[in-house]
């Protein structure tokens, strides 16, 4: 199981890469399915508080998080694409119009599951706006805690 690794070499890009210690399948639902997904989204600044999924192509997700203050947040989207190891979605902070468009794939090699995740903005200026939010970190946490899940499932 590795650490998620965070890179910015595409100009528009932020790309994330973690291994998790389970099959694809299990990894899969954990991300795609909202009774899991408030299992492990979210970290110590922001907790979940809800998660509405309609996983299929066309559907919309809305995820709700409270920060440590109080303040509540959301991102919603849309299902652009559901294949066997790889799904595509856009994603939208509260209602700011800029969306970004999220590429997820998961390869398994030997029971282990390699999840990359290529969120693509609008420009340069958007994508350093959002890595300047310390999502990183965020991220980073939020799988940690998705690693601990499936290795539960």
């Amino acid at each position: 199981m590795t650490k998620l690794q965070v890179t910015t070499d595409v100009p528009t890009d932020i790309k994330m890469t973690r291994t998790f210690d389970a099959p694809r399948r299990l990894v899969m639902r954990a991300m795609t399915q909202p009774a899991l997904i408030k299992k492990w989204l979210g970290n110590s600044r922001s907790a979940i508080v809800s998660a509405d999924v309609d996983f299929r192509i066309g559907g919309n997700y809305r995820y709700v998080f409270r920060r440590s203050d109080g303040i509540e947040f959301s991102f919603t989207g849309v299902y652009r694409e559901i294949g066997e190891d790889r799904v595509v979605h856009t994603e939208r902070f509260d209602d700011n119009p800029e969306e970004a468009t999220i590429t997820t794939t998961w390869a398994e090699h030997d029971g282990k599951t390699t999840m990359t995740l290529v969120l693509r903005f609008s420009s340069q200026v958007v994508r350093d706006m959002v890595v300047a939010t310390g999502m990183a970190s965020g991220a980073a946490e939020s799988y940690d805690n998705l690693a601990a899940l499936v290795a539960k499932l």
